[in-house]
């Protein structure tokens, strides 16, 4: 398995899978910066509505719809980027010819998926910190909520990323994958939006934070560990379908 990892790791390096998952979380710190430091005003006035405690606590609310859009992106386009790299080239015949089973292939891929994506969501963590240092936000830093938000994204996805690595390692046109993905980001927006379908795991990353807004205002999310729980499980059910219907597909 180590030999395959390794292999994966020197195509990888070609490719801008890490140009792609590092473009989100430095786009929406970008944001931030701009929004807290030319629109002071307003986002005082915000913090003051939204009963935010502090405001690091607005920072992770304002984060959240941002980050919850933005990271089942990053999923889509890292899960195209590695399986485009045999897609492309027609490397499938090569490597399916290897006597390694096609289980472990998918698994190593989508193993280089979760690095690829705990590496963005890691960068999201430090951006955040320093930004909130930088602009000398009052206050300890509550690194468990940050944490929470960060890591818990990677969890919340975890469904998204089976079913778009699936996608994207059996059909050749990645064109599909990415569209499918992108349209199922929106969907997952207005999901979040309506009580009857917040329950649907699409709408999970954009309700994914540790922070959501109550009547008393900004507070603690009671629904953060279901999420995880659901998501979790979820998750290892359709990698494991994945890799099984990878394992008996004809790939060419």
């Amino acid at each position: 398995m180590k030999n395959i990892l390794r292999a994966d790791r020197l195509k990888l390096k070609r490719s801008s899978l890490f140009t792609i998952v590092l473009l989100i979380p430095l786009l929406i710190l970008a944001y931030e910066l701009v929004n807290i430091t030319y629109r002071s005003e307003l986002v005082e006035q915000q913090v003051e509505m939204f009963g935010a405690g502090s405001m690091w606590m607005y920072l992770l609310y304002d984060n959240s719809l941002l980050f919850g859009l933005g990271f089942p992106l990053a999923v889509t386009l890292a899960a195209s980027v590695i399986a485009n790299i045999e897609h492309q080239a027609n490397g499938w015949k090569q490597t399916l010819s290897m006597p390694i089973s096609r289980g472990k292939i998918y698994l190593s891929k989508f193993v280089w998926l979760a690095i690829s994506l705990f590496f963005s969501t890691t960068i999201f963590l430090i951006g955040m910190v320093l930004l909130g240092k930088g602009l000398a936000f009052e206050g300890d830093i509550p690194w468990g909520l940050l944490i929470g938000d960060c890591y818990g994204m990677l969890i919340t996805v975890l469904p998204i990323m089976a079913f778009q690595f699936w996608l994207s390692m059996t059909i050749k046109n990645q064109a599909f994958s990415i569209l499918i993905g992108s349209v199922s980001a929106i969907m997952g927006l207005f999901s979040a939006a309506a009580q009857t379908t917040r329950w649907f795991p699409l709408a999970y990353p954009i309700q994914s934070s540790t922070v959501i807004l109550q009547y008393e205002g900004i507070g603690n999310n009671p629904d953060f560990s279901a999420f995880l729980v659901i998501n979790l499980i979820l998750g290892i059910i359709l990698m494991f379908i994945g890799s099984k219907h990878f394992a008996k597909r004809n790939v060419q």
